[in-house]
């Protein structure tokens, strides 16, 4: 797990079910999960997907370039 900016880390893995890769964003205090990027080896598609209503814009940009580097 790396560390994205203050206060988030990312975690990477396989979804066997939804066949293809993830990359987590994580709130360090808590480890929730409070956004997604995530690889479909089926369609070769990146998605975003956010559980939290307000995160900072620059760590959402940082998120999606990381993604960009670990993904397929």
């Amino acid at each position: 797990m790396a560390e994205l900016l203050a206060g988030y880390r990312t975690q990477r893995g396989s979804d066997l079910t939804r066949d293809g890769m993830f990359l987590e964003l994580l709130a360090q205090n808590s480890s929730d999960v409070v956004a997604e990027v995530f690889y479909s080896d089926v369609t070769h598609l990146m998605t975003l997907s956010t559980f939290r209503p307000e995160l900072p814009l620059e760590v959402v940009e940082a998120l999606i370039e990381r993604a960009k580097h670990l993904l397929p």
